[in-house]
């Protein structure tokens, strides 16, 4: 007889603690290189190995840990400058892509780019720098997302945790630049400025990656 319940209840738990795992390392909490042993996680959150073992797992796939060495525990990963460039490359043109579907996309789309500047415009006014990071994420998000396609956007999510990785010890974000970048921007965009906007949008990730790229540890 299946024990659907009990298969709920594991899933759930190894989504909590993925879920939670993957939010301290994009934010910095659990900086790249830092030693995951399956003790000490088992412990956190009071679950079986063998759980634990499939959160790791999720988290491998995900791009975020990473194998030390033969016999040795997964770490948070460590992106070299190679991956960052990459890893810029494909925003460029995913996000890119999306302000030139601007013209075409649905009007719940563009909706989302203006709410998404108001939130990071309120987190800015805050002081908690890793809410600043996730929001200007989003503002990027919301615009690979006027191309319409879920698996555009969903790689593009996946493209912004390896950002992450590589930026939460390059000082966060210019506050003020930010959100003055992102204002122009949108105002290009709904000026029908199109090739104005994915300008200013490739000098601001190619600025983005220098920036980077001069902070990042060897």
């Amino acid at each position: 007889m299946v024990h659907t319940g009990m298969k709920l209840e594991r899933a759930s738990l190894v989504d909590q603690a993925v879920e939670q795992l993957r939010a301290e390392i994009v934010d910095g909490v659990l900086p790249p290189g830092t030693s995951l042993p399956e003790g000490a996680i088992s412990e956190k959150f009071g679950i079986a190995r063998p759980t634990v073992r499939e959160v790791l797992l999720r988290l491998q796939n995900d791009g975020l840990v990473q194998r030390q060495g033969r016999g040795q525990s997964l770490a948070v990963t460590r992106i070299d400058r190679e991956q960052v460039r990459d890893i810029y490359i494909a925003r460029i043109h995913l996000e890119v892509a999306g302000a030139r579907s601007y013209d075409t996309a649905t009007d719940r789309a563009r909706e989302a780019i203006d709410k998404s500047l108001d939130e990071l415009e309120t987190s800015i006014k805050g002081s908690d720098t890793m809410e600043q990071i996730r929001r200007d994420s989003e503002c990027h998000t919301a615009v690979v997302a006027l191309t319409g396609s879920k698996r555009l956007v969903a790689v593009h999510t996946q493209v912004l945790m390896e950002a992450r990785l590589a930026s939460v010890t390059t000082g966060g974000i210019d506050r003020s630049a930010t959100l003055d970048n992102h204002r122009d921007f949108v105002g290009l965009l709904k000026a029908g400025e199109i090739e104005a906007a994915t300008r200013q949008l490739q000098y601001r990730l190619n600025s983005a990656l220098d920036r980077v790229l001069q902070n990042l540890r060897s």
